[in-house]
């Protein structure tokens, strides 16, 4: 019997809940894409998953170890029906951004490539630079 009434959590969580099931996704991971990153001995390979949006529409670049990946998705509709006098034009515009703190990259080698939906950067590791111990005197 107890169910039958809704709780004052039931009715502080309803925002979230009611935007889950409007849009079928929380609208955190709407305004984001999945990306995953993989070491290897000599680089990281992030791979983005961004479909439906044309390569033309991405930007990759990397400054002071920051991988930034911006995806702009835009699209307009226009439709009409003379029979009715209905006209309906509709425009939306999305933006995604990204940014991975990735250290040691070799900036000059770094690749990228988008198919089918999916961004791969390849950013190579640079080669440890071999410094000279210093020895340090104590006072």
């Amino acid at each position: 019997m107890n169910d039958m009434f809704p709780s004052r959590r039931d009715f502080m969580n309803f925002g979230g809940r009611f935007f889950d099931d409007l849009f079928g996704q929380s609208l955190a991971t709407a305004t984001s894409f999945n990306t995953d990153i993989k070491e290897t001995d000599k680089e990281y390979i992030v791979v983005a998953e961004i479909p439906g949006i044309p390569k033309e529409n991405i930007e990759v670049d990397y400054q002071n170890n920051v991988l930034s990946i911006m995806a702009k998705y835009e699209q307009d509709t226009e439709e009409t029906n003379k029979e009715f006098n209905y006209i309906r034009r509709e425009r939306s515009s999305r933006s995604y951004n990204r940014q991975f703190i990735i250290q040691d990259i070799d900036e000059d080698s770094i690749t990228a490539k988008f198919e089918n939906g999916l961004l791969t950067v390849q950013l190579p590791k640079k080669d440890p630079e071999k410094s000279a111990t210093k020895k340090i005197e104590i006072e």
